[in-house]
């Protein structure tokens, strides 16, 4: 009778351990998951829109416009002088005469050193809005804080209506 007695008393303690276990995992599990979800909807963000108006903002910058429209020029008189320069020589070599370089558009300018600083002020740009994202990824909470540097459209259209 006491072995019985003992057996259903062991069996009633593993039980009672048991169901705190089951209770202290659902607890946990609840937790976790209510964590999830907030993380679940910043990644949906991020997906959806956060990436998309990162990329747009720097490819949209002012700054950006200015220093490829110059690098661009730049390229191009550079290309322009190297082949006239290209041009006239083999000229001079085929027809055995001089020829007159100083009518060309880019005589006397030094279209290399434009093309290397064109080159270094690309290369070294700086987009203020890239500060705020950095500023931002250093965050603790990183996707508010990018939520806030690009809110959401539907948020504005609300305010508008």
């Amino acid at each position: 009778m006491e072995v019985a007695h003992a057996e259903k008393a062991e069996t009633s303690r593993r039980l009672v351990e048991t169901e705190e276990k089951l209770e202290t995992s659902e607890t946990a599990r609840a937790t976790a998951e209510s964590e999830i979800e907030p993380l679940k909807g910043d990644m949906l963000w991020l997906k959806e829109r956060g990436i998309a108006c990162v990329v747009e903002s720097v490819l949209n910058s002012e700054e950006l416009d200015k220093t490829v429209a110059r690098l661009v020029v730049v390229a191009r008189n550079d290309g322009y002088a190297q082949g006239y320069a290209e041009c006239s020589h083999h000229v001079v070599n085929a027809l055995k005469v001089y020829w007159d370089t100083s009518k060309s558009a880019t005589h006397g300018v030094n279209t290399d050193a434009a093309l290397a600083a064109a080159k270094t002020e690309f290369n070294n740009l700086e987009l203020p809005v890239m500060d705020l994202i950095n500023v931002a990824l250093q965050s603790e909470d990183h996707v508010a804080q990018l939520k806030e540097i690009f809110p959401d459209g539907e948020n504005e259209d609300k305010d508008l209506a």
